[in-house]
């Protein structure tokens, strides 16, 4: 390079610099100016902090107090982040089966996905992992997360857990395992012509799923449908909107977004014409864990009277995020809009700004809210209640849906517990039985997986009389005479005291829970679904059998 290339560049450079510097200072653009701080104090920290910090370290960790100011939803994705999430919705992948979040050098679980191998062992949202393989994950970062979790198929990771609500800590031997982006769980008919699809999330490919679940089901002569949205997260809206049209006459509103200024993040989403199944009845499946994607549709199908919502209520998360590309790969998920339903319930429930308000926002999304927080007479809505369920008719109230909406847009007091609960009130509320400390501690150590598996893996097991034909196991597998025994083996090794009144309390349910984890190890995800529905969850029960809405 010649030398007077060499001066000219640096003529260019000063003059660049001068014009910046001026700018930062004050002069030129007030946008400028309010960016100074930030600048300032970034050249301070490079300059004079005791340690050498890493400039895109720094940057990035700027960008992601900047996010978790706003609401629990924004948040800052490093590069290889947006690869996990990208290939989470569009492709297969290997790991554990979590969504997650690092939160004040925390690693926290979002939601384990549902069929998924974390799933599977006990771990529940809102659980902080602060151990990794025997070594501390305090101040662990999203790279390291995604080096240390995902891994080839069939591997092993040990995982320490804090559960804050209850500040015990479990560990969890989880094995990796395909994580499948496939968006449908299970899809098969139950009795008297009652069809059952279990959506697990919203992908790219989701209605196609979908469409083609729904007319096998048609071509079995299905005359209701039992849709069941519990565990999951959300996703995509548009594959929320196409699933919604399926059950929608033309013209219909599905969901509508309001943002701060208008234009482009404001959108209005209408039914089209269509013969997916417009006629047929329809119960949807709901729980806490039924989130923004699955709110929408639930929202939909109960505000326009076309489907009757059973369960518990949802997670209430009515926030839109569109995501903002950076220069280096990395990510910037911001909240854009909120979303409506068609009667104009705002679904998203309170939450505090700040990292501290994201902390309580997600412990908030553990509790169960039970009728009786919300409602001033629940007994008087009781609709069935026996030994394994309370079901409350929360339909009968009047007007139960429009209240809601009125008192969401007008702040009417007399409805500000509905009104800051969030979420999707289900028609028909349902309450399982409380479990005891000693099925609780079982199933989430993870024991009952690895009394399923000791099942399995014995030759002499009555298990091996069924491995070929899951029908057959079904209705002929019951618990093995060695048992009790086996439970308590297990149980030590997990450090849980055997607690003779609690086994005899909840034995059924302790031998129904091995068995599904036995169906899931001998015949899959469906194949424990399969056997879940028809015996041991209440709530599908009650689906199939209570009253329809007729829309008009």
């Amino acid at each position: 390079m010649s030398r007077i290339l060499i001066v000219i560049m640096a003529l260019l450079v000063f003059v660049f610099g001068a014009i910046v510097g001026f700018r930062l200072k004050g002069g030129g653009d007030s946008r400028f100016g309010a960016q100074r701080k930030m600048v300032e104090a970034y050249g301070l920290i490079r300059n004079f902090y005791v340690d050498e910090v890493n400039g895109d370290s720094l940057e990035g960790a700027g960008i992601q107090g900047m996010t978790e100011f706003l609401d629990p939803h924004s948040v800052y994705l490093e590069p290889e982040k947006v690869s996990y999430d990208q290939s989470e919705f569009k492709g297969n992948f290997d790991g554990i089966g979590i969504e997650f979040d690092v939160i004040n050098d925390t690693l926290m679980v979002v939601t384990p996905l549902s069929g998924g191998p974390s799933a599977a062992v006990g771990i529940l949202p809102g659980d902080r992992i602060i151990g990794i393989d025997s070594i501390s994950a305090a101040g662990i970062t999203q790279q390291e997360v995604l080096r240390k979790l995902r891994g080839a198929r069939g591997t092993k990771v040990l995982l320490k857990v804090i559960r804050p609500l209850s500040g015990k800590i479990y560990n969890f031997l989880v094995t990796r395992g395909k994580i499948s982006t496939s968006s449908i769980d299970a899809s098969f008919m139950l009795e008297n012509r009652v069809g059952y699809i279990r959506l697990s999330r919203f992908i790219a490919t989701t209605a196609t799923e979908f469409r083609r679940a729904l007319g096998e089901l048609k071509k079995e002569g299905m005359v209701r449908l039992v849709l069941d949205l519990r565990g999951n997260p959300g996703g995509f809206l548009e594959q929320a909107v196409e699933v919604a049209d399926e059950f929608l006459s033309n013209g219909q509103l599905i969901v509508y977004t309001k943002s701060r200024n208008g234009g482009v993040e404001d959108e209005r989403f209408v039914a089209k014409s269509g013969d997916g199944y417009e006629k047929g009845d329809v119960i949807v499946l709901v729980d806490k864990g039924s989130a923004s994607a699955s709110e929408i549709l639930a929202g939909a199908l109960q505000d326009n009277r076309r489907a009757v919502v059973v369960g518990e209520l949802t997670f209430g998360k009515g926030l839109v995020q569109r995501q903002f590309p950076l220069s280096d790969s990395s990510a910037v998920r911001l909240t854009v809009a909120r979303y409506y339903t068609p009667s104009g319930r705002q679904i998203q429930r309170v939450y505090r700004k700040g990292v501290a308000g994201r902390e309580h926002y997600y412990q908030d999304a553990m509790t169960n809210i039970l009728p009786q927080k919300l409602f001033a007479h629940p007994d008087s809505l009781v609709y069935v209640k026996n030994s394994d369920v309370v079901v409350y008719k929360t339909s009968s109230l009047p007007g139960m849906v429009a209240s809601l909406a009125r008192a969401k847009t007008k702040g009417e007091s007399k409805l500000s517990a509905l009104k800051d609960a969030g979420g999707i009130i289900p028609d028909y509320w349902v309450n399982n039985r409380v479990y005891s400390a000693f099925y609780q501690e079982l199933y989430q150590s993870g024991a009952l997986d690895d009394i399923a598996r000791k099942i399995v893996d014995d030759p002499r097991s009555q298990a091996q009389l069924y491995r070929n034909s899951l029908v057959r196991f079904i209705g002929g597998y019951s618990e093995e005479s060695s048992f009790e025994a086996l439970v308590n083996k297990i149980g030590e090794s997990k450090k849980i005291a055997f607690n003779r009144v609690g086994f005899i309390r909840d034995r059924k349910y302790i031998a129904l829970a091995v068995k599904s984890k036995i169906a899931h190890q001998l015949f899959g995800a469906e194949g424990q679904i399969r056997f879940l529905v028809r015996y041991a969850d209440p709530a599908v029960k009650i689906a199939a059998t209570v009253p329809v809405r007729r829309h008009p």
